[in-house]
């Protein structure tokens, strides 16, 4: 009784919660995600880079240096500090010194002659914002199948747990008539004894099943990032298959891959263009104390560079690159033999679990009438109560049998569906 009482209060609270759907625990997978929030923001670091971009390699570059060079003079007439020491001193050569430095500037600098090294950051910044962008539908698809799979699997303990309540609720009625009769002579008290017990295996089982289903659920608010302990009930499912994509963000991410390995040759090819850069300084700059308030001034120049030989580092690579992308094309013709498989292996079994379910359907249909008219068999003591519920046990074993091949029928869509992406 206690047991029974508990599961009409879950039954009665159930009403009180909106269904939920399987496209609203979808929805909240994406939007709870971790990851998909990572390439999200990864996406506005992305922006920023393009002001880094600029500032690093085409802004304005401004600071302040200060240099205090010492070089003493020993055995010299003039003193420990000179810039101009007699021949028996000892100490560096005065053309490479200058006797010291004091200096303390205000410098910029600007690199010009750039746009190949800006454009090929442009790209660089281009492919890795549709990378994440592509990382985020390939999250989105694996969320989608995780999530599925798992709403699948809690509705179906939940379809088993109200069968169970069904048969319950038969085996009550029942066994409610059945004491009528043995009240009044017409039945056995072994029947009644035997229908009691598989009244309580079943409250046994539908307990199992109710546990499940719990299980289940959270098991699916925790994936979908959900903080909620209520209990609700799931609205059924009807998968369909999803046509054929003209293109695939999987094998996207292989294309993607080769254009990143292209680019990041391109940058490092701006190193042998030309190097230009200007420069302003302003401050003090002397090689000796005296008059040092009178050695404060400017200079202004430019800075040329190219590079000439620097071992063939271009050229290896070059080739380093070329055996990337073939690796890269190696693992995409894979991947899509893969792809191709994958969708053949389960289109079959679609195949085949949908005529399992026909054949199911078919049986339950005939159990249907043998189950009444063993009903009567069994009022009219043409059928002993055993041979009632070995018929009854095989109907539900039917029943439970179709709702798993449902769910695995429609699982299967979804692996499908996946494959398809």
């Amino acid at each position: 009784m206690k047991v029974r009482t508990i599961l009409l209060i879950f039954l009665s609270s159930m009403n009180l919660f909106a269904q939920h759907n399987l496209e609203s625990y979808i929805n909240s997978a994406y939007r709870n995600n971790p990851a998909i929030k990572e390439q999200k923001a990864q996406l506005n670091i992305n922006n920023l880079q393009r002001e880094l971009d600029y500032a690093q390699n085409s802004g304005f570059q401004m600071y302040m240096s200060a240099n205090y060079l010492f070089v003493p003079y020993f055995n010299n007439k003039g003193g420990i500090l000179s810039t101009n020491p007699d021949v028996n001193a000892i100490g560096y050569d005065i053309g490479i010194t200058n006797g010291g430095l004091y200096s303390a500037q205000f410098n910029i600098e600007k690199n010009i002659f750039n746009g190949a090294l800006l454009n090929a950051l442009e790209r660089q910044r281009m492919i890795s914002a549709i990378t994440a962008e592509n990382n985020i539908e390939l999250l989105k698809r694996d969320l989608r199948k995780q999530v599925t799979d798992q709403y699948l699997q809690t509705y179906s303990s939940f379809q088993l747990y109200k069968m169970s309540n069904e048969l319950i609720t038969y085996l009550t009625n029942q066994l409610k008539i059945l004491g009528e009769l043995v009240e009044s002579g017409m039945a056995k008290q072994s029947d009644y004894l035997l229908l009691s017990v598989e009244l309580e295996n079943q409250k046994i089982s539908i307990n199992d099943y109710y546990s499940q289903f719990l299980s289940n659920l959270f098991e699916l608010n925790s994936l979908c990032g959900i903080k909620d302990s209520s209990v609700v009930e799931l609205e059924p499912v009807s998968l369909m298959l999803q046509s054929k994509k003209l293109s695939s963000a999987v094998l996207k991410k292989f294309e993607l891959d080769s254009l990143a390995v292209e680019n990041q040759q391109r940058v490092f090819e701006t190193r042998y263009q030309p190097q230009v850069s200007l420069f302003f300084n302003t401050g003090l700059n002397a090689v000796e104390l005296t008059n040092i308030q009178r050695k404060f001034g400017l200079s202004a120049g430019i800075n040329f560079s190219l590079p000439i030989y620097d071992g063939n580092q271009r050229s290896i690579t070059r080739q380093q690159v070329r055996v990337s992308i073939e690796t890269i094309n190696n693992y995409k013709s894979n991947f899509a033999i893969l792809l191709d498989n994958q969708k053949s292996s389960a289109l079959k079994k679609i195949e085949s679990l949908k005529n399992n379910l026909e054949n199911l359907s078919k049986q339950i249909e005939s159990y249907n009438t043998i189950i009444k008219i063993s009903e009567q068999e069994l009022r009219q003591g043409q059928l002993s109560m055993i041979e009632y519920l070995t018929i009854l046990k095989n109907f539900t074993d039917l029943k439970k049998n179709k709702i798993v091949a449902e769910i695995n029928y429609q699982l299967e869509i979804n692996n499908y569906n996946y494959w398809n992406y």
